[in-house]
């Protein structure tokens, strides 16, 4: 009976290190942390020429995850999803689709948005952590990631402009896009 306790316990102890070997796998990488993830969109105008006030960054992949985060503090991420999978738009959320918020100080918020909702989603607290799955709900024209700053619900861009941030700028995580306003 101990031997058949001893067995158990050591199969238990291997499917706990599987599952968190698979969980670990799932954030090691994603489009914006690879070398080929560029800015697509920058302050008030988009590459492709309209009007646009927000950080826009993507390598075109869909389903993989954002390690985006901007910001370098530990804050508590609300997310607001009920959109449906979507890697090329379908409106939903006025447009924003699945996105996630984080408020700070003197009617500070910094949003990312159109994100696939996944088995992560929901309310957290992270460190520069990835944040969702790259997707393309609500309006999106494409897969990527939309990270805009507000106060009182105005967008403010300055926090990445000042980095110098310009249209086909690396998106890789090893460059600093800047640092969002909280």
């Amino acid at each position: 009976m101990k031997m058949i306790r001893t067995s158990m316990f050591a199969m238990a102890v291997v499917a706990i290190a599987g599952v968190s070997l698979n969980a670990s796998a799932l954030t090691a990488g994603g489009p914006i942390c690879e070398a080929g993830a560029r800015v697509n969109s920058t302050t008030y105008y988009s590459c492709s020429g309209s009007s646009h006030t927000a950080l826009d960054m993507s390598n075109g992949t869909c389903g993989e995850w954002n390690h985006r985060a901007m910001l370098n503090a530990s804050r508590y991420y609300a997310y607001y999803g009920g959109c449906a999978y979507s890697c090329y738009g379908g409106g939903c959320n006025g447009g924003a689709g699945n996105y996630y918020v984080v408020t700070g100080a003197s009617g500070w918020d910094f949003r990312q948005l159109h994100f696939i909702a996944n088995v992560s989603s929901g309310s957290k607290t992270c460190d520069g952590c990835a944040l969702g799955l790259i997707g393309g709900t609500g309006t999106a024209t494409g897969p990527h990631s939309h990270a805009d700053n507000r106060q009182y619900g105005t967008r403010k861009s300055a926090w990445y402009t000042s980095m110098g941030t310009t249209c086909g700028t690396s998106a890789n995580c090893t460059y600093n896009v800047g640092n969002a306003t909280l």
